[in-house]
């Protein structure tokens, strides 16, 4: 089972490689420094943020709530065309743009965790991808030294 799971987490990053020729314009723009607009800030301190990638028929979309102390908790939910996605919560923390989070999720009726790095400009978040290795506790990290790509979502409003 863990097989089918590594090997659908595979196919997954494979298919974010094949655009890999948008990733390279659009890392560019997710490493600018416009800073994140105050106007989804809350009366507390707390900034709910939401996001959306469209690759044809799949959607992935991304709930965050960024608390003054730096915590972030979320969803992400990654809707694929005719198949079983994969749903789950993520929890981590915010230093400067950069968001470090632990994603736990359902796919094909399997939990699993993956470490996700994501990066806030603007109006846009970008999330890092690159080769995958299985660390402590079964959590899935991106290996060090691997090549980075970024691939950028667009801000929506949360509903």
């Amino acid at each position: 089972m863990r097989n089918l799971l590594s090997i659908s987490i595979l196919l997954l990053f494979f298919a974010a490689c094949k655009n890999a020729s948008t990733n390279e314009a659009s890392e560019e723009a997710a490493t600018s420094t416009t800073p994140t607009t105050s106007s989804e800030t809350e009366g507390n301190g707390e900034k709910d943020l939401c996001y959306l990638l469209v690759d044809g028929k799949d959607t992935t979309s991304v709930n965050l709530k960024i608390n003054v102390d730096g915590s972030v908790s979320g969803t992400y939910n990654w809707t694929p065309w005719e198949k079983d996605g994969a749903y789950g919560t993520l929890k981590g923390r915010q230093q400067g743009d950069m968001l470090t989070l632990l994603y736990d999720y359902t796919i094909e009726g399997s939990n699993q965790q993956e470490e996700k790095v994501m990066k806030l400009t603007g109006d846009l978040m970008a999330e890092a991808s690159g080769e995958l290795e299985e660390g402590e506790g079964g959590v899935l990290r991106i290996k060090k030294g691997a090549k980075l790509s970024w691939q950028p979502f667009s801000k929506v409003d949360c509903k």
